[in-house]
């Protein structure tokens, strides 16, 4: 058998492979792999129940999984990349409002997966770009009314 015999299958092979491909291409991307989920883990949606009811008695307003990049901005316009890469993918668990939307104090629910030295690393440096832009940032772990309300002492 000689090359020449062979070479319209190979031709027909690799056109049929090229064809597949282009159609995978096309499929993906018309493809959307996405499922809505809850806004809130359990925990997290067990504290707000209660956190909403003492908001609402300062006649503040909860918002939750807010992202630093809404709250804090880059100062350092030389640099701004650099340090907006450090919080555009950052939220905090809650910001505390007035009825203006004015930021009063953001809040973290902490549990028992802040102890590992990655999220030390990541909770000193929110608890730093926090003070540095003037709001305070309040971390709790226990989900307790008489905690919550502890939170809102100072407004």
């Amino acid at each position: 058998m000689s090359f020449s015999s062979v070479y319209p299958y190979v031709i027909i092979a690799v056109c049929f492979i090229l064809l597949l491909f282009l159609v995978r291409l096309y499929q993906n991307r018309e493809r959307y792999p996405y499922a809505a989920k809850h806004l809130l883990t359990r925990r997290e949606y067990k504290f707000y129940m209660i956190l909403r009811k003492v908001a609402a008695e300062h006649n503040c307003l909860i918002c939750p999984k807010v992202g630093l990049k809404d709250i804090l901005s880059v100062t350092d316009r030389q640099n701004y990349m650099k340090y907006f890469c450090k919080i555009s993918q950052k939220h905090v668990d809650f910001v505390i409002c007035d009825q203006k939307l004015n930021v009063l104090f953001a809040l973290e629910l902490d549990d028992s997966t802040h102890f590992t030295p990655d999220a030390q690393r990541r909770d000193h440096f929110k608890n730093k770009a926090f003070a540095a832009a003037g709001i305070p940032l309040k971390r709790i772990m226990e989900i307790d009314e008489a905690n919550i309300r502890e939170l809102f002492y100072d407004i």
